[in-house]
């Protein structure tokens, strides 16, 4: 039976957090906190090696990129590497790729049938994974969509253009494992709080 022990409710407005709400209780999440701040994620990060953060996509996206962010930004790997999930009630074409820009793990559409979903989250834990960072994004490979957009005959990345490749396994005993860190190309002017801290191959916090 698979079974997930924390997730943070990163609903914007009351009927966000009551959505996120009803799915994690459908998803027997242990415990469920409302996202108090990155500070008070960081804290929680120490005592949960696996925090699954959980959105809805709603009018203030903005809010939630910024959120991201914040994440995405952090200085503790537990938190920096974190499965972002979404959950998108009205899924379009713009919404998706929307969502993949912002660099979520996983996107959730109707019909949300818990069993299906436990089987999409349980992927996100011990299992290897691979994250890009590049001068303005951390997250998933998401080159496909890249891709589609070439052929739609928007603009392609600049010359010079390079990115930092890494793959990792989290689990439920170590929070975070570096097992490869790796440049290609020019290095991304984005500040890495991989970097910060020296990580190294199989380097776990």
């Amino acid at each position: 039976m698979i079974k997930f022990d924390f997730a943070t409710n990163m609903g914007n407005n009351p009927n966000s957090v009551a959505l996120i709400g009803d799915i994690a209780a459908d998803l027997e999440f242990a415990t469920v906190r409302p996202y108090m701040g990155l500070a008070d994620a960081e804290r929680l990060s120490k005592t949960n090696p696996v925090n699954f953060f959980l959105f809805d996509y709603g009018s203030d996206f903005e809010k939630t990129v910024e959120r991201i962010s914040e994440i995405r930004a952090s200085h503790q790997l537990r938190v920096r590497f974190a499965p972002l999930i979404c959950f998108v009630e009205t899924p379009s074409k713009e919404s998706i790729i929307e969502c993949v820009n912002a660099g979520f793990d996983d996107i959730l559409t109707i019909p949300w049938v818990a069993s299906s979903i436990k089987n999409r989250l349980a992927k996100q834990v011990n299992t290897k994974n691979v994250y890009f960072e590049t001068d303005s994004y951390f997250g998933p490979d998401r080159r496909r969509y890249n891709d589609e957009a070439k052929k739609r005959g928007e603009k392609a990345p600049a010359s010079g253009f390079g990115f930092r490749r890494y793959e990792f396994v989290r689990n439920n005993f170590a929070g975070v494992q570096i097992m490869q860190d790796k440049v290609v190309g020019k290095a991304p002017r984005r500040q890495s709080a991989a970097s910060n801290k020296g990580v190294q191959h199989r380097m776990s916090i």
